[in-house]
């Protein structure tokens, strides 16, 4: 039998990252504040063995056993303790509090008391105790400063604190300070503010609820060690009220010496006390009575605290507990063997009744039914009912007892059994779904008792059910109904309800907010349809709603629901909300759309769907069809058009455009101009040629309009042909006249020349010529030679349009000729005259050459006056040789006007006619044009062209005709005078004037230089000649000017020429001008002898200038003589000199030669190019002089040197003068020793190298040198201080290349935690065939609270690879912590399938899972994994493949499995998957599916009832066929009986001819009836058929075959159709009488009945007019009246309205 309580261990606290310290498993260092959380105050070892004190966390949600921990680096404090509820933690250090979110990473409150605190605890997720030795505070961590709430009575120490759930009761626990361990509490009343010390080591507060009580009381519960042990267990209630519950004490065997009790806690729920001991005793006691339930010892561990901390379990009601060993157990009461247990062991019934009624516990049924039973029968109607409220799990609250209370009567005086229960109930719980339908029955039976109900509905007193809706909504309360139909998942009553109230939307929102229903909304739909039948708004909103929320419908099938109602205006809202994303995929339904708006709805609806573009993928085709019969020319016009895009219906389409285009009338003028801009540009011209054909007087303004807007597109040439084609000239006037307008978006309108030409000719012939004098006038774009022609023929009687053509394009001279052969000289005049005068010069020239009288063009020119251009006149006149014709004009003009041009002329006269020409240019200098006028003279007189170009500075003009005619001297002193570099350039340099250069320097040497005064002019000549490079010429000039003793002789300037001419010229005389000159500038004369290497020249300069430095420089780098420079430097002493020669020799490679000249010269500042040079040079014994320059380089600074400190640092290592750097290296000092040490290690001074290492503390690097001397144990210590991954990883990797693999593993452990870093370990190891250590290398990894995705993964990976067997396991026991993509593909090459299969279903990656173990069926699949599987996959095609894998391979399944998926697929495409596989597998399998096929066949699916029908029929299942044909009508009837008629089987064909008649195939099924002899079936199938000639038939047949019974029997069963002549004839010929009177008797009978009724009825009816007529009549006349009135011999005779007709 299993015990009564579970105790089961959690985890080990041993097992967190680095472990814990053994001293850290005590009670003052771990605290348990909840279920949630462990805090550990530990301390932890660092590399170099010094503790540090940290803060362990360890989480105890989740299932593995090695719980996730963190461990935080804090100071020493002297608590910590995890909120309950958050990753809270609060400290404690002395008087300071302080709480942290650990999550945040930020401090939330803190607070420092007057006093140490020794105690603290949680007591609410926001509020905290803390107790110092003199009084106990309440802290809220959301408040401000602790509240005291006690003064501490007793001095002990504090193991814990507990308050009830309000607070108003404290107790303070404890234990004596002395070696008696006495127990110590105190309680602490919040309301009377009063202190209780009691005796005890354990206590706790519960709230219990004793049996028949409405509320729970607060219990106090204390433990006592002392005496053997004892439990007592009092109520404390509010001040107000007096204790019920009667105070227990009870003993408990608490007998081990020093044991006492650490822990004691309550399950309310339960009504059990749990006390745990220290020594690991466990007390199970019942709260009621404190009876002892069971004892245990829960942990066996020797030492005296075995268990020290504990809490409450809040999930299960139990408790956590931790030993001294750090194990973590959990014990709870097991619920399913507690009640046996009581029942069994301790025999209590009634305690077992209470615990099981408490908890809600099984195993006592029996008793609780044999209890009921027996009250009821001794009539103890109140202890019964309470009984049935207290029975665990509503075993006694069922329908049936709740009937037996219902059918009892009540007793004498009392009330009846039902009130009973029903106030019981109410009072102590809440009914249930029965007992709330029953109630509400009697409630609602009684005025007023709706409100009852809404009471009790509102105190969570009745369940919701559908049942108690219907109830409450027959009294006529939707609203109340609605409320309960809600909470009681009554879908369908709750949506018609809604429909009622018209909350389309609040349907939805239902839908979507019910979880656990999912309705086909097509079915939801059509539903609210029929409930609403003419609500089509609200249908259609709510279709709409569905629409938007639901994104799977069958959309078609929406709209056949809708369409088939006649719903049109819902179908459109539902389909405009489905296609509001305007999708391709979506044509066919925007299509349907269109068509239900354009064929059954107003055509402005479907016209204002196109309007607003919310379709565009519809059959465009289709639509406009419909759209141009609707007279909806526009959206026709847009279709076709749409249509036309598509090559394959352009014939088709354009003709359909034409024809509807010519509708104009109906179209909107402007959106068909806008139309055409969607045509492409055939189909535009098409269109606007079918208009003009087409009434062109109506539509040519359309066309217009038309082809303004569209003219771009269509081109203006085609435009333009087809109005000239229909010759509609003012068409084209008006459309050509709008495009060549300016406009804002073309400021110059069109451009086309061909345009503004056909708009000429076309204002031309309309008679617009003031628009052709315009368009001439202003337009730039015509064609001007062929509108001048049209023009010309055109022979408008204004001729300005032909004069604007040839005044803008210069016609001058056709113009002119034109008008002078046309007698027009008028226009002439008033052209030049008025028109443009500037024109004058090319029609005076024209005039000339016609041969016009010179009088009338003389008089022409003065007319026009000072607007004549003169320079233009006189170049045409000139032109001519009839210049002189304008002398007199000319010459008058100087009085009026200074225009260069007169001047000019007049020269030109004055020069050819030889008038004192040289005075009027000398007079009227910079009046004429000196270039003009001296280019005429140069042919005429040279000199008169030397003398205007002089007066007008045009020097390449005079240049050029001076040199042409030999006037050097002329020239010579103009460039002297002139003073301009680029002239004098012109003349000496280049090939243009080389030939004359000769004799133009020597004219400047010998005439104008030496007249020359100015120090300016000699320059610029000097400059001149040195641009030119002309030195020899240059010499000869500056001697003679500087040696010579010219007033230039000093001149510093012309000094430094002649030495550089001669530097670069005569070199030789270099020496003799610097020792006779003294003005010239020494630095730079000497720098450019240098450069041209006169080097001795140069070191002549320096010495005579005392610039020692520089003549160093020249010795050494230019003559490079290093023993002059030693001397030099000997003999000037100057350190600058040493230093120089220092470089000098470190450049030759001499190190040790400079660094002897660097230190004469004290110089440390070619510290790096001596350091540099020893690098170069590679020899180890130069390192020995860079010392010596490094110690006088570094003793000669006052401050350090970074770079002298660091090479001064290395050269010892090279040296390997070990014991200097060490002093070095203790000494202050700059270098960069890491650096070195770096430099050390890749030159393999691996000595060296460590002690740099370990001087700046570089333990990576200070790593691998010990690894490089093998020293691997200083390795993995120096790595741990660097405690960096790359580290760890070379260490890793040097220890496996060593075997070292203990050391190796250590190492590894810290790179593998590193995702990034884990796949290179693993290729290193697997790399070196090291694949048992790896595994092993991982799995330790796998207990660090490090431990990543890629860990677990990569394990398994190596599992899958090398250790199938333990695959498995493995991904079972992590397999939320893998890379499930990665290792499926693994597994997937090493055919691991089992496996996938697994990790698919983890995933809930259903449908990879039913693929595997369909596809490697052998490995993986497993019957109930696969239905499992198959039920959740997301695509439907994995079913039926799922279908024809189990056919194959397990048929005997496949029923199985297709009752699984029943609900997911289609019966009818099941179908046809078992019929396409038993066709390709050659095996029938329908008869296997059969079970299925029965069981789909509810639906009425086709395929379903053919394939189960054939079957049938082939089993000759006939029973079966008959049901199957009757209850389900979606079959070929006429196909099956065509085919069951012919059938061996009779029962076959019977319901073959069945399938006849349902189908009015009455003949066919009577048919087979007679051939099989079937009478009974033929009479009633005749019978049914109600066709008078197919039962004639019938009875002819029975007669002529002797069938008399037969017949006599058709008579009677189809007696309705059967005409009676037709059977008394029958009857007569075949002389049956016999058998046909039953029949004739009933006839007659029938018609002497009828006949009866009919005489009656005339009778009635003839009294009762006689009876009006006579009351109408006088009283004196009626008797006359009736007397008089009627014919002699009249017998009043009844009338038969149509005589036997009737019958």
């Amino acid at each position: 039998m299993e015990g009564p309580v579970t105790c089961k261990l959690v985890t080990n606290l041993n097992s967190v990252e680095k472990g814990l310290n053994p001293s850290s498993l005590r009670f003052t260092n771990i605290t348990m504040e909840s279920d949630k959380y462990v805090c550990i105050r530990d301390m932890v070892k660092d590399a170099s063995g010094a503790e540090s004190p940290s803060i362990v966390i360890v989480e105890l949600s989740g299932d593995q056993r090695n719980k996730s921990s963190t461990r935080h680096g804090m100071a020493a404090t002297d608590a910590a303790i995890m909120n309950p509820a958050q990753k809270v933690l609060a400290l404690r250090a002395g008087r300071d509090i302080q709480v942290f979110d650990l999550d945040l990473q930020e401090k939330l409150k803190s607070t420092s008391m007057t006093e140490d605190v020794v105690f603290m605890k949680w007591i609410s997720q926001h509020q905290m105790a803390l107790v110092t030795n003199t009084a106990v505070y309440h802290w809220s961590i959301h408040g401000n400063e602790p509240v005291k709430m006690f003064n501490r009575k007793q001095a002990c120490s504090v193991l814990n604190y507990k308050t009830d759930p309000s607070c108003q009761w404290l107790l303070l626990i404890g234990i004596a300070n002395d070696a008696s361990r006495k127990g110590m509490i105190e309680l602490y009343s919040v309301q009377k503010e009063a202190n209780m010390p009691i005796e005890g080591h354990a206590a706790c507060f519960c709230k219990f609820k004793p049996p028949g009580a409405v509320d729970a009381i607060n219990l106090m519960c204390i433990a006592n060690g002392d005496a053997g042990g004892s439990c007592f267990i009092a109520e404390v209630p509010p001040l107000d009220q007096k204790p019920t519950f009667e105070k227990i004490r009870k003993e408990i065997p608490v007998t081990e010496p020093g044991d006492f009790p650490v822990g004691m806690h309550a399950n309310d729920e339960q009504g059990l006390l749990y006390i745990l001991c220290r020594s690991g005793w466990l007390f199970l006691l019942d709260v009621q009575t404190g009876t002892m339930i069971h004892k245990e010892k829960i942990s066996q561990t020797n030492e005296p605290d075995n268990i020290f901390v504990t809490t409450k379990c809040g999930q299960t009601g139990g408790m956590y507990a931790i030993n001294t060993k750090g194990e973590v157990r959990h014990v709870a009461v097991n619920t399913s063997a507690i009640v046996p247990w009581i029942q069994q062991r301790l025999g209590n019934q009634n305690l077992a009744l209470r615990v099981a009624a408490s908890g809600n516990l099984g195993g006592a049924d029996e008793l609780f039914v044999q209890r009921f039973n027996a009250l009821l029968q001794s009539m103890q109607i109140d202890a019964a009912v309470a009984l049935c409220c207290e029975a665990p799990n509503q075993m006694l609250r069922t329908r049936e007892v709740l009937q037996r209370f219902q059918s009892m009567p009540a007793p004498q005086g009392g009330q009846p059994p039902q009130t009973i229960y029903f106030k019981y109930m109410i009072e102590h719980s809440v009914l249930n779904a029965h007992e709330s339908v029953g109630l509400a029955r009697v409630m609602l039976s009684k005025q007023g008792g709706i409100d009852f109900v809404k009471k009790y509905l509102d105190e969570k007193k009745l369940e919701e059910s559908e049942e108690l809706g219907d109830i409450v909504r027959e009294a006529d309360h939707p609203d109340l109904a609605l409320q309960i139909y809600y909470k009681g998942k009554a879908h369908w009553k709750v949506v018609f309800i809604l429909v009622q109230k018209q909350q389309w939307a609040g349907i939805l929102k239902y839908v979507n907010s019910e979880d656990s229903w999912n309705p086909d909304w097509i079915e939801l739909l059509d539903k609210v349809c029929q409930a609403c039948p003419h609500n089509h708004q609200g249908v259609s909103d709510l279709a709409e709603l569905v629409a938007q929320e639901v994104k799977d419908l069958d959309h078609n099938r929406v709209i056949e629901m809708f369409m088939a109602k006649s719903a049109f205006r819902p179908a459109t809202g539902y389909l405009l909300e489905v296609l509001k994303d305007d999708k391709p995929e979506q044509a066919q339904l925007q299509t349907r759309l269109l068509e239900i708006n354009l064929m059954y709805s107003p055509p402005s609806v479907a016209n204002e769907i196109l309007t607003r573009g919310i379709v565009s993928h519809y059959d465009a085709l289709r639509v406009a069809e419909l759209c141009e019969q609707a007279k909806l020319y526009q959206r026709a016009l847009e279709n076709y058009n749409k249509v036309q895009q598509d090559s394959e219906y352009r014939d088709s389409t354009i003709a359909q455009l034409k024809r509807v285009i010519v509708n104009t009338q109906a179209i909107n003028q402007e959106w068909l101009v806008e139309f055409f801009q969607q045509l492409s540009k055939q189909d535009a011209i098409e269109c606007i040629t079918e208009l003009m054909s087409n009434n062109q007087q109506l539509n040519y303004k359309t066309c217009v309009q038309i082809a303004i807007k569209n003219y771009e597109v269509l081109g203006t040439d085609a435009l333009i042909e087809l109005f000239l084609n229909f010759r509609a000239f003012e068409a084209l006037y008006y459309f050509l006249g709008n495009i060549i307008r300016p406009t804002p978006a073309s400021p110059e309108g069109c451009t086309d020349p061909e345009v503004h030409y056909r708009y000429i000719e076309a204002a031309a012939n309309v008679g617009q010529i003031s628009e052709v004098e315009r368009m001439t006038r202003e337009s730039d774009h015509y064609p001007a030679e062929k509108t001048k022609n049209f023009l010309k023929e055109k022979r408008l009687q204004e001729l300005w349009p032909l004069i604007n053509v040839c005044d803008k394009h210069n016609f001058m001279d056709e113009m002119v000729r034109f008008l002078y052969d046309t007698k027009a000289l008028a226009y002439v005049d008033q052209y030049i005259q008025k028109k443009n005068p500037q024109k004058t010069p090319f029609v005076v020239g024209s005039l000339l050459d016609v041969g016009c009288n010179e009088d009338y063009i003389s008089k022409l020119i003065v007319s026009v006056g000072s607007m004549v251009p003169v320079n233009e006149l006189v170049e045409e006149v000139e032109k001519r040789n009839r210049l002189k014709l304008l002398q007199d004009w000319l010459e008058s003009r100087l009085h009026v006007t200074q225009e260069q041009g007169v001047y000019n002329a007049l020269a030109k006269i004055y020069v050819d006619t030889n008038q004192n020409a040289k005075q009027f240019l000398t007079d009227n200098v910079g009046k004429y044009d000196a270039v003009v006028v001296g280019k005429y003279c140069e042919n005429r007189d040279p000199n008169l062209a030397v003398l205007s170009y002089e007066q007008g500075q045009c020097d390449a003009e005079l240049i050029d005709v001076t040199s042409r005619n030999g006037m050097f001297k002329h020239q010579s002193r103009y460039l002297v005078t002139r003073m301009d570099k680029d002239l004098w350039a012109s003349v000496l340099e280049g090939p243009t004037y080389e030939q004359y250069r000769k004799n133009l320097i020597d004219a400047v040497v010998a005439t104008a230089l030496p007249e020359a005064k100015k120090a300016e002019e000699v320059s610029a000549a000097v400059k001149a000649f040195m641009a030119a490079d002309l030195p020899e010429h240059l010499t000869a000039l500056l001697e003679k000017i500087i040696l010579h003793g010219t007033e230039f002789k000093n001149n510093r300037y012309l000094q430094n020429l002649l030495i550089l001419t001669a530097i670069k010229s005569t070199p030789e005389k270099v020496m003799d001008y610097v020792q006779k000159l003294d003005k010239y500038d020494a630095k730079d004369i000497a720098e450019i002898a240098s450069k041209a290497e006169l080097y001795e020249e140069a070191f002549t300069i320096y010495k005579k200038q005392g610039m020692h430095t520089q003549a160093t420089q020249v010795l050494l780098q230019d003559i490079q003589n290093l023993d002059r420079a030693r001397d030099f430097a000997e003999k000037a002493g100057a350190p600058e000199i040493w230093a120089a020669v220092g470089r000098a020799e470190l450049t030759q490679g001499d190190i040790t030669m400079a660094v002897a000249s660097f230190i004469k010269a004290e110089d440390s500042s070619q510290a790096s190019a001596v350091i540099n040079a020893v690098k170069v040079c590679g020899q180890k014994e130069k390192y020995t002089d860079l010392v010596k320059f490094l110690q006088m380089a570094r003793s000669g600074h006052k401050q350090k040197d970074e770079i002298v400190d660091t090479e001064l640092c290395y050269a010892y290592c090279v040296t390997n003068r070990i014991t200097d750097l060490e002093e070095f290296l203790k000494q202050s000092n700059l270098a960069k020793v890491a650096d070195v040490g770096e430099r050390c290690y890749h030159e393999e001074l691996f000595e060296a190298a460590k002690i740099c290492f370990t001087t700046v503390s570089n333990f990576p690097s200070l790593a691998k040198t010990h690894m490089k001397l093998g020293q691997f144990e200083p390795a993995i210590a120096a790595a741990q201080r660097a405690n960096s991954v790359p580290t760890w990883k070379e260490v890793c990797y040097a220890c496996v290349e060593a075997e070292e693999y203990k050391l190796a593993a250590s190492a590894a452990q810290h790179v593998i935690v590193v995702a990034d870093e884990l796949q290179g370990v693993i290729t290193f190891f697997e790399g070196r065939g090291k694949i048992d250590e790896l595994i092993g290398l991982l799995k330790q990894g796998l207990t660090s609270e490090r431990a990543h995705v890629g860990m677990f993964t990569e394990l398994a990976i190596l599992y899958a690879k090398y250790r199938h067997d333990k695959l498995m396991e493995h991904i079972k026991l992590w397999k939320n912590r893998l890379n499930a993509h990665k290792l499926v593909v693994v597994c997937e090459e090493y055919h691991h399938w089992a496996e996938i299969r697994y990790i698919h279903c983890k995933n809930e990656e259903w449908d990879s899972a039913a693929r595997v173990m369909v596809d490697h069926s052998v490995l993986s699949w497993d019957h109930e994994i696969f239905k499992d599987t198959i039920s959740r996959v997301s695509s439907l095609e994995l079913c039926y493949s799922a279908i024809g894998f189990y056919l194959e391979e397990h048929p005997d399944l496949v029923n199985d499995l297709l009752t699984t998926i029943i609900k997911r697929v289609d019966p009818d495409k099941v179908v046809t998957e078992v019929q396409n596989k038993s066709r390709t597998g050659a095996v029938d399998y329908m008869p296997i599916i059969r079970p299925y096929l029965e069981t789909a066949q509810e639906g009425d699916h086709k395929k379903v009832n053919n394939a189960l029908n054939r079957l049938y029929i082939e089993e000759e299942d006939f029973e079966a066929l008959r049901n199957s044909v009757e209850h389900f009508q979606a079959i070929d009837q006429i196909e099956l009986a065509d085919e069951l008629h012919q059938h061996d089987l009779l029962e076959m064909r019977r319901v073959g001819s069945w399938l006849y008649k349902m189908n009015g195939k009455y003949k066919q099924a009577i048919e087979i009836s007679k051939k099989d002899k079937l009478y009974q079936d033929a009479m009633q199938t005749a019978a049914d058929s109600g066709d008078k000639e197919v039962v004639s038939e019938l009875i002819r047949f029975f007669t002529e075959n002797k069938l008399h019974e037969c017949f006599s029997a058709a008579l009677y069963t189809c007696y309705d159709y059967i005409q009676p002549d037709v059977a008394l004839e029958l009857a007569w010929r075949h002389k049956v009488y016999d058998f046909a009177m039953p029949y004739i008797i009933q006839v007659l009978k029938e018609y002497i009945d009828k006949i009866d009724d009919v005489s009656t009825q005339l009778a009635d009816a003839k009294q009762q007019a006689e009876a009006q007529f006579t009351s109408a009549m006088p009283q004196t006349q009626q008797s006359n009246l009736m007397i008089s009135n009627a014919p002699s011999g009249y017998v009043p005779q009844p009338s038969y309205q149509g005589g036997y007709q009737g019958f």
